[in-house]
């Protein structure tokens, strides 16, 4: 490789992470190469849209939410116009009826055949149904000690044990932590100030982030080690633990096999179902169903099923890290390890081993740049 690339700086991966320092950098006058192994721009929030007018998230849907005061917020906006969205998840109960998911007072009313006038009501049944003797310790016991032993058993230890591919005591509180437990009747699933799609997609989000002067982009280009030695800085979006040869073990994750099909009749009550029992699927998802898919057209509806598998199964396609004390020690040594060369720094969630949500990944990138440029004085 020619010297010349010592000027530049390296990104690896294309997707939300290293598309925000590459932008960064190239509105700081310096040059960037980007580079990543798939065919495509956007990471894992690549979509596209089909012949009958659905956008498909290729690797499963995508929610954006966060406070309106955002930066993270304020610096997609150059890139992208918003439509409003609201997401909304129902589980598939045993009886074959769905309920609102994060639980809620409707949840707890269909469940338990009961009816609550009011939030205080809900909040007394609650407290009476929960395991309050227990100080959680993993994924499991917070479940038990905020819904109680029956609404752990329908809709969290199945599909825990299916998403995570263990058994939930095994898994970190932060896993169970992401979804609430509400007393109203709220059935948003999140419920932060801004929820949106970006109008024309990710993918266009993320190509207008790297239409840059100063930014090159090369697909269908696998990282190879000692590249980087190539170049003035390198940001790796890639595997931590492969990066030093699994020195201290393998870092561990769980895939997805994304089954789509082409089906008829009702429409889903919400884009998203959740199956709670013990089938091999997660989540369908119906497409036509998001605000961003304009002007559908035909009678079939393409809907997209989730399989979490091991990484034995699907080679290669990192989704979620799975986070445990044993994985935290492993991570914890190849983070000391990478900090030891100044020429390299780790982002996305394969460098980072760290399942994150859009907006605090774009923050983390954001921060990761400007301390770059803060120790190059620009």
């Amino acid at each position: 490789m020619e010297k010349k690339y010592k000027k530049k700086v390296l990104v690896v991966g294309a997707g939300l992470g290293g598309a925000t320092i590459a932008r960064i950098l190239s509105e700081n006058n310096l040059k960037v190469q980007v580079i990543d192994q798939r065919n495509h721009i956007a990471g894992n929030i690549f979509d596209l849209v089909n012949k009958h007018n659905e956008r498909i998230h290729k690797y499963g849907p995508h929610l954006l939410h966060c406070r309106k005061d955002s930066e993270a917020l304020t610096f997609l906006s150059r890139f992208t116009k918003w439509v409003k969205y609201e997401h909304r998840v129902r589980a598939l109960l045993e009886n074959g009826i769905t309920t609102p998911l994060p639980v809620n007072k409707s949840t707890l009313e269909e469940v338990f055949k009961k009816s609550f006038q009011n939030e205080n009501q809900t909040k007394e049944f609650l407290e009476s149904i929960r395991n309050k003797k227990l100080i959680p310790k993993n994924t499991d016991e917070l479940f038990e000690s905020s819904v109680g032993e029956e609404l752990s058993n329908i809709f969290f230890r199945p599909y825990t044990k299916k998403m995570w591919g263990i058994d939930p005591k095994e898994l970190a509180i932060s896993v169970g932590s992401r979804l609430p437990v509400r007393t109203s009747n709220d059935d948003r699933y999140f419920n932060d100030e801004f929820q949106a799609l970006p109008k024309n997609g990710y993918t266009e989000m993320v190509k207008n982030m790297l239409d840059h002067k100063n930014i090159e982009i090369n697909l269908n280009t696998p990282f190879i080690k000692g590249m980087e030695e190539n170049y003035f800085h390198s940001f790796l979006s890639i595997p931590i633990d492969e990066y030093f040869n699994f020195k201290f073990g393998n870092l561990p994750y769980r895939s997805i096999i994304f089954e789509q099909r082409l089906e008829k009749g009702n429409d889903q009550e919400v884009p998203v179902i959740n199956f709670t029992d013990n089938s091999i699927y997660t989540r369908k998802t119906q497409w036509n169903l998001l605000p961003n898919s304009y002007n559908f057209k035909g009678q079939f509806k393409t809907i997209t099923y989730e399989k979490p598998c091991s990484m034995e199964i699907n080679p290669g396609e990192y989704y979620y890290p799975v986070n445990t004390n044993d994985s935290k020690k492993i991570f914890l040594n190849y983070e000391n390890l990478a900090k030891k060369d100044n020429s390299i720094t780790f982002i996305g969630r394969t460098g980072l081993f760290k399942y994150i949500d859009m907006i605090p990944a774009v923050q983390i990138h954001i921060n990761l740049s400007k301390k770059f440029l803060k120790k190059i004085n620009l």
